[in-house]
């Protein structure tokens, strides 16, 4: 074939197809929306692609290969000025880098549950690291539920307040037998009377137990950080309580009981303590 008889030939769409990697399938598509100019015909009623209508689909086969949608593309096609194009490649430009945030993101959350396992990688990773150097995994899925929730929608410090205090508990030998102690007793009031006197027993007890727990952590300079207050609103808050309420498995009405006067007991302790020195001031 001689070279004017090579230039002046037109390509048919499976040649356009296996020169540019772009299907016929898509290259028909583009045609029928509109996106690309459908070539004129050749006597036996193909389509005969001549570099104009190729450069095109190259063109098209660019733009949306750098992320812009078919509507994008065909708003730059249709433009008037390189401005226009230049906007939506900033516009895409944004979207990317939102992308690449999220992807980071996803990507963190992957290596830390693969770091810590299921049952700790899906809280903070500040929690996860205290819980994970100490050995402890969240235990039962009702404490899990509880940490996910403080973690994730009340106040993350809180979380990790109560993750230290696990730590410390389970580093010392006397504070965890007397936690696994009362844990027992606790789980032995779900068949109890309200008025049994062991609900009593139990509040006084863990009350005693906790403050131990606070006076030794308070020697040990552990938890001694301010919580950010700001991070709860009262929404949140009521929101919080409401999903604690819906927990499948409810305390039985001596367990409630029990904690209740184990809060009261607690408070009251704190009001004491508040008030000791204005009391002694007034001596």
């Amino acid at each position: 074939m001689s070279a004017s008889g090579f230039r002046d030939r037109p390509l048919s769409i499976g040649e356009v197809s296996e020169l540019i990697s772009l299907t016929a399938r898509t290259i028909r598509y583009y045609h029928e929306i509109g996106l690309v100019p459908e070539p004129a015909r050749d006597d036996a009623g193909n389509r005969a692609y001549r570099l104009e209508e190729i450069s095109r689909l190259l063109w098209v086969q660019r733009m949306a290969a750098a992320g812009l949608s078919l509507k994008a593309v065909r708003e730059a096609a249709e433009a008037t000025d390189d401005q226009c194009v230049q906007d939506l490649l900033t516009e895409l430009d944004r979207n990317l880098a939102a992308k690449e945030d999220e992807l980071r993101q996803q990507r963190a959350a992957v290596a830390q549950l693969r770091a810590f396992g299921v049952a700790n990688g899906l809280f903070v990773p500040e929690t996860a690291t205290v819980l994970h150097e100490a050995g402890i995994d969240a235990r039962g899925r009702q404490g899990e539920e509880l940490m996910l929730l403080i973690n994730t929608f009340m106040d993350p410090d809180r979380g990790l307040s109560g993750a230290r205090s696990q730590a410390f508990i389970e580093a010392r030998p006397e504070l965890k037998a007397e936690s696994l102690r009362l844990e027992m007793r606790f789980e032995a009031l779900a068949d109890a009377d309200v008025d049994d006197p062991r609900v009593e027993e139990w509040a006084r007890e863990m009350a005693a137990h906790n403050a131990a727990v606070d006076a030794a952590e308070e020697e040990a300079e552990v938890n001694q950080e301010e919580t950010d207050s700001e991070r709860i609103n009262e929404r949140q808050i009521t929101l919080g309580a409401q999903a604690l309420a819906s927990a499948a498995e409810q305390p039985a009405a001596a367990q409630l009981r029990a904690m209740d006067r184990y809060i009261e007991l607690s408070m009251a302790d704190c009001f004491t303590e508040a008030d000791q020195p204005e009391q002694e001031g007034h001596g």
